[in-house]
């Protein structure tokens, strides 16, 4: 029994992956068409970033339920500024917006101590604001052409900019959390807080880090998101939070914190993108989506359990 649980932690989640994407397959003749099938991997690269980021900070015990509003307020102000022509600078003050909402998760949680879920709520409703506030409910538009191919619309390899802006994201996460202390500690935070502290661990410094990290991850999420669409909205990137969270999950990585690996969540964002692609395909209503990937993420926590050999209750 041993061996088939490990097993199935091993693999079950590629098996899962291979078994969606051939009944889609199936199922569907436009879902195996090959231009759908290689414009996945570009849809994909909004999730497989705010998933990478929300893996750190799942790894490190808490939730961050602030980054699709966060990742809309910076694409607003980036688009505002180079609506406004500051050119190149818009970057850096995209970038400084998300990671100011990040810090101010980190000092939430760390020096008034808010529950991260509280903290991230409340920053959620802000960026919101914000966003709100500076479109005044509008679409904001912007022409930049260098800026669309720089993050979505340029071609490599055969592949989009937001494809490869993925990649260079999850590789350097993956280096961080498996080859630095940096990843070390988070992992050490995650399992047991009080002991990373007792062992003399910077465990306040590690989540404004980690957050303020995620906080800039989303900057980028941002500016891929106006790149792909040309324009700019306050709602823009509402609920990416959800996936991210399911994806990670999905990929293993364990609530609570301490548990979960980079190219695992990787393959829980494939999924998600895979089925969000081919329930879209056959005109699946979004609530009949969501039921779906709920139903997913319940399954993958109680297989999770199993694995584990602890009971219903354990």
């Amino acid at each position: 029994m041993t061996l088939r649980r490990a097993n199935l932690a091993d693999y079950g989640l590629v098996l899962a992956v291979i078994l969606v994407i051939g009944a889609l397959m199936l199922i569907s003749p436009a879902f195996r068409d090959p231009s759908n099938l290689i414009g996945i991997g570009r849809q994909v690269a909004i999730l497989g970033i705010a998933a990478a980021a929300m893996t750190f900070v799942i790894l490190a015990g808490e939730i961050d339920l602030s980054v699709g509003a966060v990742a809309s307020a910076a694409a607003v102000v980036t688009a505002l500024a180079l609506a406004a022509g500051y050119g190149a600078w818009a970057i850096p003050i995209g970038l400084l917006v998300g990671a100011g909402f990040g810090l101010l998760n980190g000092l939430l949680v760390v020096y008034i101590a808010v529950p991260s879920f509280i903290a991230t709520l409340v920053s959620f409703f802000i960026a919101q604001g914000v966003a709100l506030t500076l479109t005044g409910g509008q679409t904001i538009l912007f022409d930049a052409d260098w800026f669309r191919a720089l993050f979505a619309t340029g071609d490599f390899l055969g592949s989009r900019a937001a494809f490869w802006w993925l990649v260079a994201v999850a590789l350097v996460l993956w280096w961080l959390l498996a080859r630095t202390r940096f990843g070390s500690n988070t992992y050490a935070l995650g399992g047991d807080a009080e002991s990373a502290a007792m062992l003399g661990l910077p465990v306040g410094r590690l989540r404004i880090a980690i957050f303020t990290m995620t906080g800039a991850l989303m900057g980028i999420v941002g500016m891929i998101l106006i790149a792909r669409i040309g324009n700019a909205r306050a709602d823009g990137a509402i609920g990416l939070e959800f996936d991210a969270i399911a994806a990670a999950v999905i990929g293993g990585t364990r609530l609570g914190g301490g548990y979960g690996s980079m190219p695992r969540t990787m393959l829980g964002v494939l999924l998600i993108g895979v089925l969000n692609n081919g329930l879209a395909i056959m005109n699946v209503d979004f609530n009949t989506q969501q039921v779906i990937k709920g139903a997913l993420v319940v399954g993958v926590v109680l297989i999770d359990r199993w694995v584990r050999g602890k009971g219903a209750m354990g």
